[in-house]
């Protein structure tokens, strides 16, 4: 089969498609501010690509979760503050009771404000966020101790645990953001004994020391409601230390993510006006072409043969 067009004109035709090819990828990268919109655009930083990708996704998941935590680290340390607050109203029932004209009508009185008040500290044991009991370790869908009413006693509901809850910075390291309310609110020695700062202790004490009129029981449980207002406030500094890691961390997240953007932007973002002009000198190319192209003689092999 014989082809009607000329040699010169499969050359203009080739070299047409390619001028096209580089108008369109130039038109494509001015729209899109994109430079590599296809694998076949930069082969070499395919990988590259893909793995900023991923790490900008994996800062934004870091984020979403530094974020979340960090509510609930606020909400904890705002729980042990009203904790600490409640405590030094125990303590100011406590030292009122141990006043020479007190009668054990008058301190019986006193127990039940203290009695309300432990019935809102056991409260703050249940603190929630998000419909987790934060202060309940592992096992965050119940609560670790209740106040029950009818014998005005805390119960404790589950085993003592210890808190293994974490979260990750951008690079990967973890690290604690929570505590148990056996931790916080009923610590014990060696032996399963409530230990020095054990927070419902020292208020069952007060409250048993003003039920029973006895000023020197009462003496030391107001002393154990100092010590164990001292504990709660050593236990809210790690919340606090916890929320300056996250603001660090959520500081660093930021950060990682603007540089993995930038290295992405300059794998990928196009230079708008280089390929502006590349357009410009095409289009000038291809008028020119198409100009010298229809100056060619219009002949083909059949306009030689006889008629």
């Amino acid at each position: 089969m014989l082809s009607d067009i000329s040699g010169a004109g499969q050359v203009f035709l080739s070299n047409l498609s390619q001028v096209q090819n580089s108008m369109n990828q130039a038109q494509l990268q001015v729209s899109s501010g994109v430079a590599v919109n296809d694998p076949s655009d930069a082969p070499d930083e395919v990988s590259a690509i893909l793995q900023l990708h991923a790490t900008i996704a994996a800062n934004q998941q870091t984020t979403t979760n530094l974020t979340s935590v960090q509510s609930e680290v606020t909400t904890g340390d705002q729980s042990l503050e009203s904790v600490t607050t409640l405590l030094d109203q125990v303590q100011t029932l406590a030292s009122e009771g141990l006043g020479l004209t007190e009668t054990a009508a008058t301190r019986a009185t006193l127990a039940s404000q203290v009695q309300g008040l432990t019935q809102q500290i056991a409260g703050l044991s249940q603190t929630t966020f998000e419909g987790r009991y934060i202060f309940s370790g592992a096992s965050d869908q119940s609560p670790s101790y209740e106040y029950d009413t009818s014998t005005q006693t805390i119960t404790q509901l589950q085993a003592p645990s210890v808190s293994t809850r974490e979260v990750a910075d951008s690079s990967g390291a973890t690290f604690p953001v929570g505590l148990s309310a056996s931790q916080i609110f009923d610590p014990t020695d060696a032996s399963g004994q409530p230990a020095s700062g054990n927070v419902f202790a020292a208020l069952t004490a007060v409250s048993a020391a003003l039920l029973g009129n006895d000023s020197s029981a009462l003496q030391t449980a107001a002393a154990s409601v100092t010590t164990a207002s001292s504990y709660v406030s050593q236990q809210q500094t790690f919340y606090g230390q916890a929320e300056d890691r996250i603001t660090q961390a959520l500081s660093e997240a930021s950060q990682a993510s603007v540089t993995s953007q930038q290295d992405l932007s300059d794998k990928v973002d196009s230079d708008v006006t280089s390929s502006i002009l590349e357009l410009t000198q095409d289009s000038t190319d291809l008028q020119a072409a198409m100009a010298s192209y229809s100056k060619l003689p219009n002949t083909s092999l059949w306009a030689d043969l006889p008629q």
